[in-house]
């Protein structure tokens, strides 16, 4: 599983459902509908892998487990006053071969961005996609993996998608699930205070700035990367990127991508 990174050798990923401070780890039982995501695997899947993470998200060592491990973030258990060892536990329900967690969170027009813990053997990774909402197959955002794609987002869409109406996250929470798919050479020195807000606001208490730079300087896959109206949709110009111009997806899918997480169509990349 060359794409799991940091979350690869912590013991038993078997172990589902331990117990962590007298909490059991689990996902919920339902079932998570992202059209067209699982189709290409061979074998074909007799029942979906993919299981709503929200029941994860809800406890207390869900966001130093996210930042280290999909944020790539060493600082991020410190910060949180965690002993990294005490993390093992919620990754092994984060990499569970049979039960995929997906962190949701709806955006306007009735979709949905889901961050799917792609537990596939020999081909493990972090997908960032876009449900459209309309029945059409899933849009992929960016795959954090060895053979990575991304980035997904520039800045100001983080910091609008963030806050996007949600009543079951905060505008941290959304940011910070959000930080890792994001790369943008236009982001203002404002941007490490914001995410260290969000930190603070989530239970963070030292190290805070740290974490914040780590988390957007992260380089375990691309680099920061410069976006750029084209054709009137904003366009990410990486040669790994989805959402560039004249890529695999179309351009009413990448006015789609832009316009859901922008809603006002508002950008400082001219």
């Amino acid at each position: 599983m060359a794409g799991h990174v940091a979350l690869i050798g912590l013991a038993d990923i078997n172990s589902q459902r331990r117990m962590v401070h007298g909490r059991r780890l689990h996902c919920h039982d339902d079932d998570v509908i992202i059209p067209g995501y699982l189709d290409g695997y061979e074998p074909p899947f007799l029942r979906s892998p993919l299981v709503d993470g929200s029941g994860l998200m809800s406890h207390a060592l869900f966001w130093p487990a996210f930042l280290s491990t999909v944020g790539g973030s060493a600082s991020a258990p410190d910060a949180f006053n965690v002993d990294p060892a005490d993390l093992e536990q919620i990754v092994d329900a984060f990499l569970g071969p049979c039960r995929w967690p997906v962190f949701s969170l709806p955006l306007l027009g009735h979709r949905r961005l889901h961050v799917i813990m792609r537990n596939f053997e020999d081909d493990g990774g972090v997908d960032y996609v876009l449900n459209p909402g309309s029945g059409d197959a899933s849009i992929p955002l960016a795959a954090m993996e060895g053979h990575f794609r991304g980035p997904a987002f520039a800045w100001p869409e983080v910091v609008a998608a963030a806050h996007q109406p949600d009543k079951n996250h905060a505008p941290a929470e959304r940011l910070l699930l959000l930080i890792p798919a994001c790369a943008d050479t236009n982001r203002p020195h404002e941007a490490v205070d914001l995410v260290a807000e969000a930190l603070t606001a989530l239970g963070a208490r030292s190290h805070v700035r740290q974490v914040s730079e780590e988390l957007l300087n992260s380089r375990r896959y691309w680099t920061q990367c410069q976006w750029a109206d084209i054709d009137d949709v904003l366009v990410g110009l990486g040669s790994h990127v989805y959402r560039r111009h004249g890529g695999e997806l179309s351009l009413e899918q990448l006015r789609l991508i832009a316009d859901t997480l922008q809603p006002s169509g508002t950008t400082e990349h001219q």
